[in-house]
């Protein structure tokens, strides 16, 4: 908590991180936005937390999120969890079903006579908006449980002039839409500190089941559901070294459109199978299927701490190795066939809640590298 405690107001304590950004990208030209976060400290972990990203680019890209955390709210004994995203990823992958899907690179090299486009694995997917009412409940010591109410409207529109999905068909025919989900989840969590966590373990069992019912009358019908389990834990090796492992399953069931098979549920969604969130030095989105299984293994080490006009620095380095694949059902889960990849990186933490990511991965189709924002565990 001292590492968090920036200034005082009227007594009470508040933490403030964030960045201003910009940056140039081929593929989506110049970028630029703000991420902060403020928070509330007069209660562990904290009173409230509110999160704000907004991110633009000149062509077209946009990711704007609103989030607001309250662990507990005073006397009733729940918590609430609200979240606003609307955004446009002009660069969503789909490679087809299977753990053996193709990536035929000529399709995109302009210089092979089987050149389709540059962008044929690629579409746009517009979210407009997401947005998601959970509210929280402790039962036991470690052990809470949330339920939440959302509604998000997905468009996906190609990018180039071919577009693979468009060729080849989506799993159930379905490929955007209107819809509203339900979750619930249950935690059973004794993490150190939810940001930067050191010791203890973090486990989650997440169900949830979208559809839109009447409004199939003018989309194409959603109704799906997902099991995701996640089961996360930190080993302190001595004072400065640390052995952190994450194992993610997750099964679909039902008429499950295409975006649903680009991210991966729980409380935390990621993109998956594939980026550095997920089997880094693959590419984002690279495997998918009904069944989806990866695993996340980390040796960090401490580079070195201080504070900097009284804001509390930390150097992290770390190597890793990753595993994933996928299935079409749960009859066919094995351990052959797993995607493996290896690298390092290093972690910029501000404030204990603020993280900067960057590292390199080496997977067995490309070399990935990557700078981000945020902790992926």
């Amino acid at each position: 908590m001292s590492k968090r405690r920036q200034f005082t107001v009227a007594g009470i304590p508040y933490g403030v991180t964030g960045l201003p950004f910009i940056f140039f990208s081929p593929n989506t030209n110049w970028n630029y936005g703000v991420r902060l976060h403020l928070a509330d400290y007069r209660r562990r972990p904290y009173r409230y937390k509110l999160t704000l990203h907004v991110h633009r680019s000149s062509a077209g890209k946009l990711k704007n999120r609103f989030r607001l955390k309250v662990p507990r709210i005073s006397g009733t004994g729940f918590g609430l969890r609200l979240e606003f995203i609307r955004g446009r990823n002009l660069r969503t992958r789909y490679y087809g079903l299977g753990n053996n899907s193709e990536f035929n690179r000529d399709f995109v090299n302009d210089e092979s006579p089987d050149f389709k486009d540059a962008n044929y694995y690629y579409y746009v997917l517009e979210r407009n908006p997401r947005f998601l009412l959970s509210l929280l409940r402790e039962i036991y010591g470690p052990v809470s449980m949330s339920v939440g109410f959302g509604m998000e409207r997905i468009d996906v529109d190609q990018r180039g002039t071919k577009a693979f999905y468009l060729e080849r068909g989506t799993p159930d025919g379905v490929v955007d839409g209107f819809s509203g989900f339900a979750s619930a989840t249950l935690q059973w969590d004794t993490r150190d500190d939810e940001v930067v966590p050191r010791r203890g373990f973090y486990q989650e069992w997440s169900y949830e089941s979208a559809r839109n019912s009447l409004l199939g009358l003018f989309f194409e019908q959603i109704d799906f559901s997902r099991i995701t389990l996640t089961n996360v834990y930190y080993i302190p090796i001595g004072s400065r070294w640390n052995f952190s492992h994450r194992t993610v399953l997750e099964v679909l069931n039902g008429l499950v459109p295409l975006y649903a098979y680009g991210e991966i549920g729980g409380s935390r969604r990621v993109k998956g199978l594939g980026g550095n969130g997920s089997l880094r030095g693959f590419d984002t989105q690279r495997f998918t299927d009904d069944v989806r299984f990866f695993s996340n293994a980390e040796l960090r080490y401490q580079i070195y701490e201080m504070r900097l006009f009284r804001q509390h620095i930390e150097w992290q380095a770390m190597a890793f190795f990753d595993a994933g694949r996928v299935w079409p059902d749960l009859q066919q889960i094995g351990l052959s066939g797993m995607h493996g990849s290896g690298g390092g990186g290093m972690r910029i933490i501000w404030d204990a809640d603020f993280v900067i990511r960057m590292g390199m991965g080496i997977g067995g189709e490309q070399t990935d590298a990557w700078l981000s924002l945020g902790q992926n565990f």
